[in-house]
């Protein structure tokens, strides 16, 4: 009984320490900027001490290696009063105690020196705190030393000053939802005290039966498991400025392929030697077929158990949702585009015995070959030769023909041994061209073509306008929201902030610049002045932070500064070199370059980028959007 008992402890610490140290790094990723992530990060490490030192304690063999690691425990034990103190002063400063929190700010310190005051005691071999040697069992622990109860004392305070912080914070709390989580906090927040105390070097174990020690010891460490996660969870919102579906999500996910599999490995490591007598087969070659399995069936468990958990978490946005999980597969991309004009090409030179062609199309201002068949030479040649900024104007102008059968030869425009014709939408716009390299005059109407050929002729162009139309449409509703991407991301940090709000940050959530919804117009009016007038030197932008930051750093000159952070905000727009030159980021960036930075006028930017002026405009409003985000995102890191 005591040996399952005792198997049952040492497989339930290995949950614990899995469970507790990948919500450790997933904490650490998510958030470590606040003050109460950083004190549960200090929390859950020392709950990662204790129990791992408890899994290697129950390996070791030798009486020097079992001694410091008993020692070394007291790392995660002393620095757990201290971080609950941490924790006090972070939540009494979302509350209506701030001035409290700024006072007691010290006692952080403080606490965190009588820690590893405490353990330097401990580690260093001294008696003061715990004496005695360690005796053998899996109940084995020191006895008290004088200074014990002062240490018992410094817990047992720290505890009490979370309770009375999470109290607080939750009284003061303005939302529904912030005075949720913080009674889950409240509910929760004694697990890691739970986990590490010394409680038998407190009591007297042999007055109490092995057995029942070690039934407590396995109920403590699953409530311990169950109350870090919930712990976790209820602070991973804080200061976040996501949505909370994200986090929700986010957090199902780091659970399932971390805490999850973790525990299954362990699980599966522990029977082996079960298996091993039953079955009589050697250890290493169970281990071998096991690894194999759980290779295997482990990701295609979690992949089926994932979309139940997040339709837990979209349950009022479902649709949504689903429709956007699903929207990648229905998406015409460009490589489908390729694909599908490429393949169309090689169908219509193979009817007409040709061996080159070619498909045209606009992009970003100018023209571009899409698709080629055929020797490319062949290609580059005529391009060089006959510019399709010259050719395609030409074809845009030429009348409409009928979808239904092949067009006559004046539907063609003979250039350079290539017969172009015109590929447009339903509505008449011009898309681009079909090129190929055939005599015009072979073209004439029944000119030894048989039918048949003509007839997939006309329905291959059509698929290609038809697709051209189609990417066409898709890439100006991707335009469309990736405008709407800063406006988007502004409502979703305000929500967030609502939700998180405190009587302080509510009084000054007026003034948060980057919620304005004239924030972009202040950023556009900055840029068009960038290089001196007053739309600059009394911009209200001197009021972010990344600015007075930055006006340090600048002599004290406010306008230079201004200067200094819009500039990097455009330069962190600036795309990595192996992007398209002719991609949507590369217009963009250029775009702002050439006409802020460099002084340029409208009309030399778009001849640069090749551009009409009214496009020009509107490439610019999205570019200054993108500005103003990339602003924002500079002073949410600030903040």
């Amino acid at each position: 009984m005591l040996l399952i008992l005792d198997q049952l402890n040492q497989l339930l610490a290995a949950a614990v320490l899995i469970v507790t140290f990948s919500l450790l790094a997933y904490i650490a990723m998510q958030n470590w900027r606040n003050a109460i992530t950083r004190a549960l990060l200090v929390l859950l490490s020392g709950v990662v001490v204790v129990y791992g030192g408890d899994l290697l304690l129950a390996r070791a063999t030798q009486t020097a290696t079992i001694e410091f690691l008993a020692r070394a425990q007291w790392l995660g034990i002393a620095l757990v009063p201290a971080a609950y103190i941490h924790l006090a002063n972070g939540l009494l400063a979302i509350s209506d105690r701030q001035q409290v929190a700024k006072r007691t700010r010290p006692l952080i310190l403080v606490a965190y020196a009588g820690s590893i005051a405490f353990f330097l005691l401990v580690v260093t071999g001294t008696d003061l705190v715990v004496r005695g040697e360690l005796p053998s069992g899996p109940i084995a622990q020191f006895r008290p030393g004088p200074l014990f109860w002062g240490y018992t004392i410094f817990f047992i305070f720290s505890a009490l000053t979370v309770m009375v912080a999470i109290v607080t914070s939750e009284r003061s709390a303005l939302t529904i939802t912030q005075r949720r989580r913080l009674r889950y906090l409240g509910a929760t927040f004694a697990a890691p005290g739970i986990g590490v105390f010394p409680f038998l070097v407190l009591g007297a174990p042999s007055a109490t039966p092995t057995a029942a020690i070690l039934l407590l010891q396995a109920i403590a460490s699953m409530t311990v498991a169950v109350m870090i996660t919930v712990m976790t969870y209820s602070v991973a919102f804080q200061g976040v400025l996501i949505p909370d579906r994200l986090i929700k999500q986010d957090f199902l996910r780091w659970w399932l392929y971390g805490p999850f599999v973790g525990i299954s490995i362990v699980l599966f490591m522990q029977v082996v030697p079960l298996f091993e007598r039953v079955l009589g087969l050697p250890q290493n070659t169970l281990i071998t077929f096991g690894v194999m399995f759980m290779t295997v069936l482990m990701p295609i468990f979690v992949s089926r158990v994932k979309p139940y958990l997040d339709a837990l978490v979209y349950m009022q946005d479902q649709d949504e949702i689903d429709y956007l999980r699903n929207l990648p597969r229905s998406t015409f991309t460009r490589a489908d585009l390729r694909a599908l004009l490429e393949n169309s090409l090689v169908a219509i030179c193979g009817a007409l015995r040709v061996e080159t062609g070619f498909v045209a199309a606009p992009s970003d201002g100018s023209y571009t070959i899409k698709a080629v068949c055929g020797p490319r030479s062949t290609v580059k040649r005529f391009a060089a030769e006959y510019p399709l900024d010259q050719i395609m104007p030409q074809l845009e102008q030429m009348p409409l023909r009928d979808r239904d059968t092949l067009p006559p030869t004046d539907a063609f425009l003979s250039c350079g041994g290539f017969c172009l014709l015109p590929l447009r939408s339903p509505d008449g716009l011009f898309l681009g061209s079909l090129a190929v390299a055939y005599a015009p005059e072979q073209l004439q109407r029944g000119g030894g073509i048989a039918p048949e050929t003509r007839q997939l002729i006309s329905v291959l162009a059509h698929q290609m306008e038809l697709a051209l139309s189609t990417v066409q449409m898709q890439q100006r509703i991707f335009d469309t929201l990736r405008g709407l991407g800063p406006e988007m991301e502004s409502l979703q940090q305000l929500a967030s902030r609502l939700e998180q709000a405190t009587p302080e940050t509510l009084s000054h959530l007026d003034s948060d610049l980057i919620l304005d919804p004239a924030f972009p117009q202040l950023v556009k009016e900055a840029l068009n002045q960038f290089w001196g007038g007053p739309k600059l030197s009394d911009s209200p932008l001197l009021s972010l932070r990344t600015v007075r930051r930055m006006i340090q750093d600048q002599g004290g000159n406010r306008t230079r500064a201004l200067q200094t952070v819009l500039r990097q905000a455009i330069d962190n727009l600036r795309p990595d070199e192996h992007i398209d030159p002719s991609a949507q980021e590369w217009l963009l960036y250029n775009l702002l370059e050439g006409r802020f930075l460099q002084r340029k006028t409208v009309r030399d930017v778009a001849n640069r980028l090749a551009m009409s002026e009214s496009d020009f405009y509107r490439k610019q409003r999205v570019a200054i959007e993108e500005v103003a985000r990339q602003l924002a995102l500079m002073e949410d890191s600030e903040r």
